[in-house]
């Protein structure tokens, strides 16, 4: 059986990384926007960046690219950061070096000591790159290294959690009313899924098209319901390695009940139901990330003596 430290340490690797991953992605595309853009209002368009991430403007000086990249790529100290994230991921990572193969570690401590301490806007995309392709060899080396064990498994949970909370926080923040063709691509750029959305529709972007193929493709990898059932499949798997399994009365481990109301939720409604109070439908699905970390922590992180 696995140590309780160690399965905590693998879960918060895969969150960590992938919001690594995902905020170099999404601020790739909204800053390149902003700094393109000429006409728009750079502060309105920074505090909205600061909002999608949950964070906010101390004053207005922070309301610049500059300042931005500052506090979400390059702050060390800050776990929302970039740099942050894969620094955070890399001290888990060393309290469960006997749990992850000798590639990942390596690659890891490569990539957190890599990232710039400091990045100008006229050189950005090449610092967002850098995480993108090194998340990419983490991962990479993550499926083609480890064993399906524990371990894998946990580390899978967090990256597929941490997924599902930036998908709801960038649709959150998109706003229905603007269903230009500009306002819909910028959406799905942000998600790495604008190819993926022409090769599936195969026409031109519709803003309906894209949230309901950014909530509900099954097998898309970055959409919200592919992620819950990946979950559902992982946390049903860790049941059985504990002993624990679905049988006729349902199944008695919490985290898998969140998430099973959460698919079924997204699943079995029409996107017409969904929209309809989409702010607070985000919301909720952000709340069930949460609900789902503390059911692991008290399930197999930090059970009951």
């Amino acid at each position: 059986m696995m140590l309780s430290r160690i399965a905590d340490s693998m879960f918060w690797i895969g969150r960590y990384v992938e919001r690594a991953d995902q905020t170099a992605r999404i601020l790739d595309v909204m800053l390149q926007s902003i700094t393109e853009d000429a006409p728009q209002d750079v502060p309105a368009a920074c505090s909205r960046v600061y909002e999608l991430f949950g964070s906010w403007a101390a004053d207005d000086a922070d309301l610049t690219v500059q300042r931005v990249l500052d506090r979400l790529v390059t702050d060390r100290q800050n776990p929302s950061s970039v740099a942050g994230a894969l620094r955070t991921a890399r001290e888990n990572a060393r309290g469960a070096r006997e749990a992850l193969s000798t590639e990942v570690w390596e690659s890891l401590n490569t990539t957190s000591m890599g990232m710039p301490r400091g990045v100008r806007p006229s050189r950005m995309h090449g610092a967002f790159q850098f995480a993108k392709d090194r998340c990419a060899v983490v991962n990479g080396l993550v499926d083609s290294s480890m064993t399906r064990d524990e371990a894998w498994l946990f580390l899978r949970i967090g990256q597929l959690l941490e997924r599902v909370d930036m998908i709801a926080r960038i649709l959150q923040t998109h706003d229905l009313a603007d269903s230009s063709d500009a306002a819909t691509v910028m959406l799905l750029r942000s998600c790495s899924a604008h190819e993926a959305y022409i090769r599936s529709y195969r026409g031109r972007v519709r803003a309906s098209h894209a949230i309901e193929f950014l909530l509900l493709d099954s097998i898309f990898p970055r959409s919200a319901a592919h992620c819950l059932l990946e979950i559902d499949e992982a946390l049903e798997t860790l049941a059985k390695l504990h002993g624990s399994s679905f049988d006729r009365m349902g199944t008695a481990e919490p985290g898998r009940r969140i998430v099973g109301r959460a698919a079924a939720s997204l699943r079995f409604r029409s996107l017409d139901d969904i929209v309809a109070d989409f702010e607070d439908e985000m919301e909720q699905l952000q709340k069930v990330t949460g609900a789902v970390t503390r059911a692991l922590g008290t399930t197999y992180f930090h059970p009951a003596t």
